[in-house]
């Protein structure tokens, strides 16, 4: 079995396009259908967390843009 390739990055230091990036990169790995069950689970599990990190990125600026308006 190949080594399974363990994604360590820090999220938080990551700009919002590399993030971007790195979703996409979850994305095309999922979309291959030989991909091993195992394998896709540890991708999914990745992508959600890249989201969150998204999400909470937009939460904040937009809570930043609300607050400017104020």
């Amino acid at each position: 079995m190949a080594e399974k390739k363990t994604n360590t990055k820090d999220l938080t230091k990551l700009t919002y396009a590399q993030l971007e990036e790195e979703a996409t990169k979850v994305l095309n790995a999922l979309s291959d259908p030989s991909l091993p069950l195992d394998d896709a689970t540890l991708l999914y599990e990745q992508g959600k967390k890249i989201s969150s990190e998204m999400e909470t990125r937009l939460s904040t600026l937009e809570k930043s843009l609300t607050d400017t308006k104020a």
